[in-house]
Protein backbone atom coordinates (compact mmCIF):
# COMPACT_ATOMS: atom_id res chain seq x y z
CA UNK A 1 0.00 0.00 0.00
CA UNK A 2 1.56 2.88 -0.81
CA UNK A 3 1.17 6.22 1.69
CA UNK A 4 2.70 9.89 1.58
CA UNK A 5 4.61 10.93 4.19
CA UNK A 6 3.52 14.13 5.65
CA UNK A 7 6.36 16.14 7.22
CA UNK A 8 4.95 19.56 8.47
CA UNK A 9 1.21 19.66 10.63
CA UNK A 10 -1.85 19.95 9.13
CA UNK A 11 -3.74 23.33 9.67
CA UNK A 12 -6.95 24.09 11.34
CA UNK A 13 -9.00 23.55 8.14
CA UNK A 14 -7.29 20.06 8.07
CA UNK A 15 -5.61 21.08 4.82
CA UNK A 16 -2.13 20.99 4.14
CA UNK A 17 0.05 22.47 1.27
CA UNK A 18 2.67 20.30 -0.51
CA UNK A 19 5.91 22.04 -2.28
CA UNK A 20 9.15 21.13 -3.29
CA UNK A 21 10.63 17.55 -3.41
CA UNK A 22 7.19 16.06 -2.38
CA UNK A 23 5.15 18.32 -5.23
CA UNK A 24 7.31 16.60 -7.42
CA UNK A 25 6.49 13.08 -5.96
CA UNK A 26 3.17 13.52 -6.29
CA UNK A 27 3.02 15.20 -9.49
CA UNK A 28 5.32 13.73 -11.59
CA UNK A 29 5.81 10.11 -9.56
CA UNK A 30 1.91 9.31 -8.19
CA UNK A 31 0.79 11.87 -11.03
CA UNK A 32 -2.22 12.81 -8.70
CA UNK A 33 -5.29 14.55 -9.80
CA UNK A 34 -8.05 17.09 -8.18
CA UNK A 35 -10.09 14.72 -6.49
CA UNK A 36 -7.84 11.64 -6.46
CA UNK A 37 -7.81 10.17 -3.06
CA UNK A 38 -4.32 9.21 -1.00
CA UNK A 39 -3.35 8.25 2.23
CA UNK A 40 -0.90 10.54 4.53
CA UNK A 41 0.89 9.33 7.56
CA UNK A 42 0.47 11.86 9.81
CA UNK A 43 3.04 13.47 12.15
CA UNK A 44 1.75 11.41 14.80
CA UNK A 45 2.09 8.22 13.11
CA UNK A 46 -1.68 7.77 12.12
CA UNK A 47 -2.89 6.96 8.65
CA UNK A 48 -5.70 9.89 7.15
CA UNK A 49 -7.08 9.67 3.82
CA UNK A 50 -6.93 12.47 2.45
CA UNK A 51 -8.02 14.20 -1.51
CA UNK A 52 -6.49 16.37 -3.91
CA UNK A 53 -8.47 19.53 -3.53
CA UNK A 54 -6.59 21.07 -5.40
CA UNK A 55 -3.28 21.68 -7.74
CA UNK A 56 -1.61 24.87 -8.36
CA UNK A 57 0.92 24.66 -11.43
CA UNK A 58 2.35 28.20 -11.93
CA UNK A 59 3.13 27.85 -8.14
CA UNK A 60 4.19 23.82 -8.07
CA UNK A 61 2.24 23.35 -5.12
CA UNK A 62 -0.46 20.81 -4.14
CA UNK A 63 -3.21 21.08 -1.47
CA UNK A 64 -4.88 17.88 0.81
CA UNK A 65 -7.64 18.10 2.61
CA UNK A 66 -8.33 15.44 4.81
CA UNK A 67 -11.46 13.29 4.16
CA UNK A 68 -13.76 11.62 6.98
CA UNK A 69 -13.00 11.92 10.91
CA UNK A 70 -9.16 14.03 11.36
CA UNK A 71 -7.46 11.83 13.43
CA UNK A 72 -9.68 9.51 14.16
CA UNK A 73 -8.11 5.87 14.46
CA UNK A 74 -11.59 3.97 14.22
CA UNK A 75 -12.86 5.76 11.15
CA UNK A 76 -9.90 5.65 9.50
CA UNK A 77 -9.06 1.70 10.08
CA UNK A 78 -12.40 0.95 7.95
CA UNK A 79 -11.45 3.38 5.23
CA UNK A 80 -7.82 2.24 4.71
CA UNK A 81 -5.67 -0.35 5.13
CA UNK A 82 -3.50 0.53 7.99
CA UNK A 83 -0.66 -1.63 8.70
CA UNK A 84 -0.04 -1.96 12.52
CA UNK A 85 3.67 -1.33 14.15
CA UNK A 86 5.25 -4.27 14.68
CA UNK A 87 5.36 -5.87 18.18
CA UNK A 88 9.15 -5.78 18.09
CA UNK A 89 11.61 -2.89 17.51
CA UNK A 90 14.18 -4.25 15.10
CA UNK A 91 17.65 -2.67 15.21
CA UNK A 92 20.19 -3.33 12.03
CA UNK A 93 23.87 -2.97 13.24
CA UNK A 94 25.08 -2.92 9.11
CA UNK A 95 28.83 -3.20 8.59
CA UNK A 96 29.64 -0.17 6.33
CA UNK A 97 29.39 -1.62 2.66
CA UNK A 98 29.86 0.34 -0.98
CA UNK A 99 27.87 3.03 -1.27
CA UNK A 100 25.61 1.41 -3.75
CA UNK A 101 25.10 -1.65 -1.46
CA UNK A 102 24.18 0.64 1.35
CA UNK A 103 22.00 2.51 -0.18
CA UNK A 104 19.99 -0.86 -0.90
CA UNK A 105 20.57 -2.23 2.48
CA UNK A 106 18.94 0.76 3.74
CA UNK A 107 15.52 0.86 1.33
CA UNK A 108 15.02 -2.69 1.93
CA UNK A 109 15.80 -2.60 5.84
CA UNK A 110 12.73 0.14 5.53
CA UNK A 111 10.37 -1.67 3.76
CA UNK A 112 10.67 -4.59 6.36
CA UNK A 113 9.69 -2.10 8.83
CA UNK A 114 13.74 -1.99 10.89
CA UNK A 115 13.34 0.79 13.48
CA UNK A 116 16.70 1.38 13.20
CA UNK A 117 20.06 1.04 11.14
CA UNK A 118 23.23 2.10 12.51
CA UNK A 119 26.35 1.93 10.11
CA UNK A 120 29.04 0.42 11.65
CA UNK A 121 33.06 1.12 11.18
CA UNK A 122 34.43 -2.71 10.48
CA UNK A 123 38.09 -3.90 10.39
CA UNK A 124 37.33 -5.27 7.11
CA UNK A 125 35.30 -2.04 5.92
CA UNK A 126 36.92 0.12 3.32
CA UNK A 127 38.16 2.73 4.17
CA UNK A 128 36.53 4.74 1.03
CA UNK A 129 32.99 3.05 2.49
CA UNK A 130 33.75 4.41 6.06
CA UNK A 131 34.60 7.69 4.44
CA UNK A 132 31.17 8.42 2.52
CA UNK A 133 29.17 6.75 5.17
CA UNK A 134 30.48 9.48 7.85
CA UNK A 135 29.45 11.88 4.84
CA UNK A 136 26.30 10.20 4.30
CA UNK A 137 25.08 10.14 8.67
CA UNK A 138 26.98 13.15 9.69
CA UNK A 139 27.06 15.88 7.00
CA UNK A 140 23.49 17.00 7.08
CA UNK A 141 23.31 14.67 3.49
CA UNK A 142 19.81 13.94 2.77
CA UNK A 143 20.35 11.07 0.73
CA UNK A 144 19.51 8.27 2.96
CA UNK A 145 16.46 10.47 4.74
CA UNK A 146 15.43 10.28 0.69
CA UNK A 147 15.89 6.50 0.74
CA UNK A 148 14.26 5.90 4.20
CA UNK A 149 11.11 8.19 3.40
CA UNK A 150 10.46 6.98 -0.52
CA UNK A 151 10.89 3.59 0.76
CA UNK A 152 8.67 3.98 3.57
CA UNK A 153 5.72 5.66 0.58
CA UNK A 154 6.11 2.81 -1.50
CA UNK A 155 5.67 0.07 1.28
CA UNK A 156 3.50 1.83 3.54
CA UNK A 157 5.47 0.76 6.97
CA UNK A 158 4.31 2.60 9.94
CA UNK A 159 7.74 2.15 11.01
CA UNK A 160 9.36 5.56 11.21
CA UNK A 161 13.01 4.35 10.77
CA UNK A 162 15.97 6.31 11.66
CA UNK A 163 19.31 5.88 10.08
CA UNK A 164 21.96 6.99 12.79
CA UNK A 165 25.18 8.03 12.88
CA UNK A 166 28.22 6.08 11.31
CA UNK A 167 30.24 4.69 14.80
CA UNK A 168 32.93 1.88 15.79
CA UNK A 169 32.01 -1.45 16.45
CA UNK A 170 32.77 -0.14 20.54
CA UNK A 171 30.49 2.84 19.97
CA UNK A 172 28.34 0.03 18.37
CA UNK A 173 28.13 -1.98 21.19
CA UNK A 174 27.74 0.97 23.50
CA UNK A 175 24.51 2.27 21.79
CA UNK A 176 23.20 -0.69 22.20
CA UNK A 177 23.77 -1.83 25.86
CA UNK A 178 22.10 1.74 26.35
CA UNK A 179 19.16 0.51 24.94
CA UNK A 180 16.29 -0.37 27.59
CA UNK A 181 13.82 -2.85 27.51
CA UNK A 182 12.34 -5.55 29.76
CA UNK A 183 12.84 -8.44 26.69
CA UNK A 184 15.89 -8.26 24.25
CA UNK A 185 18.26 -10.05 22.14
CA UNK A 186 21.31 -9.28 20.14
CA UNK A 187 22.53 -11.38 17.02
CA UNK A 188 25.20 -11.45 14.94
CA UNK A 189 25.20 -13.20 11.86
CA UNK A 190 29.08 -14.91 11.07
CA UNK A 191 30.08 -17.02 8.37
CA UNK A 192 31.79 -19.27 10.58
CA UNK A 193 29.47 -22.30 12.26
CA UNK A 194 31.82 -22.71 15.33
CA UNK A 195 29.83 -21.22 18.55
CA UNK A 196 27.27 -20.04 16.92
CA UNK A 197 23.43 -21.50 17.23
CA UNK A 198 20.53 -21.36 15.12
CA UNK A 199 18.54 -18.37 14.92
CA UNK A 200 15.60 -19.88 16.76
CA UNK A 201 17.74 -20.78 19.13
CA UNK A 202 19.06 -17.46 20.12
CA UNK A 203 16.10 -15.76 20.39
CA UNK A 204 14.23 -18.72 22.10
CA UNK A 205 17.01 -18.55 24.62
CA UNK A 206 16.53 -15.02 25.17
CA UNK A 207 12.98 -15.37 25.65
CA UNK A 208 12.37 -12.72 22.99
CA UNK A 209 9.88 -14.54 20.66
CA UNK A 210 6.13 -12.95 20.58
CA UNK A 211 7.24 -10.39 23.80
CA UNK A 212 5.16 -7.13 23.91
CA UNK A 213 8.00 -3.70 22.71
CA UNK A 214 10.97 -6.44 22.23
CA UNK A 215 14.32 -4.83 21.17
CA UNK A 216 15.94 -7.15 18.81
CA UNK A 217 19.69 -6.03 17.43
CA UNK A 218 20.83 -7.84 14.08
CA UNK A 219 24.73 -7.12 12.96
CA UNK A 220 25.48 -8.10 9.54
CA UNK A 221 29.05 -7.73 7.98
CA UNK A 222 30.12 -5.79 5.26
CA UNK A 223 31.58 -7.27 2.18
CA UNK A 224 34.86 -8.77 3.79
CA UNK A 225 32.91 -9.77 6.76
CA UNK A 226 33.70 -9.48 10.37
CA UNK A 227 36.68 -10.43 12.52
CA UNK A 228 37.43 -12.72 15.03
CA UNK A 229 38.54 -9.84 17.44
CA UNK A 230 34.92 -8.04 16.70
CA UNK A 231 33.17 -10.94 17.33
CA UNK A 232 34.67 -11.21 20.59
CA UNK A 233 34.11 -7.60 21.52
CA UNK A 234 30.48 -8.14 20.43
CA UNK A 235 29.69 -11.31 22.59
CA UNK A 236 30.78 -9.42 25.27
CA UNK A 237 28.06 -6.55 24.66
CA UNK A 238 25.54 -9.50 24.11
CA UNK A 239 25.43 -10.61 20.75
CA UNK A 240 25.10 -14.07 20.06
CA UNK A 241 27.11 -15.16 16.75
CA UNK A 242 24.21 -16.81 14.24
CA UNK A 243 25.22 -18.99 11.05
CA UNK A 244 23.01 -19.90 8.62
CA UNK A 245 23.59 -23.00 6.94
CA UNK A 246 23.11 -21.84 3.24
CA UNK A 247 25.01 -20.78 0.06
CA UNK A 248 27.31 -17.90 0.69
CA UNK A 249 25.30 -14.64 0.96
CA UNK A 250 26.50 -11.06 -0.34
CA UNK A 251 26.06 -8.71 2.58
CA UNK A 252 22.81 -7.02 1.07
CA UNK A 253 22.06 -10.44 0.44
CA UNK A 254 22.64 -10.99 4.14
CA UNK A 255 21.02 -8.46 5.76
CA UNK A 256 17.46 -8.90 4.11
CA UNK A 257 17.88 -12.60 4.45
CA UNK A 258 19.10 -11.89 8.42
CA UNK A 259 15.83 -9.88 8.46
CA UNK A 260 13.53 -11.70 6.67
CA UNK A 261 14.54 -14.93 9.17
CA UNK A 262 14.28 -12.81 12.20
CA UNK A 263 10.40 -11.60 11.75
CA UNK A 264 9.83 -15.73 10.45
CA UNK A 265 10.71 -16.40 13.97
CA UNK A 266 9.31 -13.35 16.28
CA UNK A 267 6.05 -13.88 14.54
CA UNK A 268 6.20 -17.68 14.05
CA UNK A 269 2.84 -19.67 15.13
Amino acid sequence: MRQFIVETPLDSDGCIGIQGKKYHYLNSVLRVKCGDMIYARLLDGSLQQMTVAKIVSCEKKIILQAAGKLNCNDSISQAAPVLEKPKAEIYLFQFEAKPPKMDLIIRQATECGVCGIIPVEGEFCQKGNIESARKKSESGDERWQRIVTEARQQSGSPVETKVFYSVSVEEACGFWSSLQAEHKAALVLYERSDGTKSIYNALKNADVIKKENAKIAVAVGAEGGISVQEISIMKESGFIPVHFDTNILRCETASLYGIAALQTVLNGE
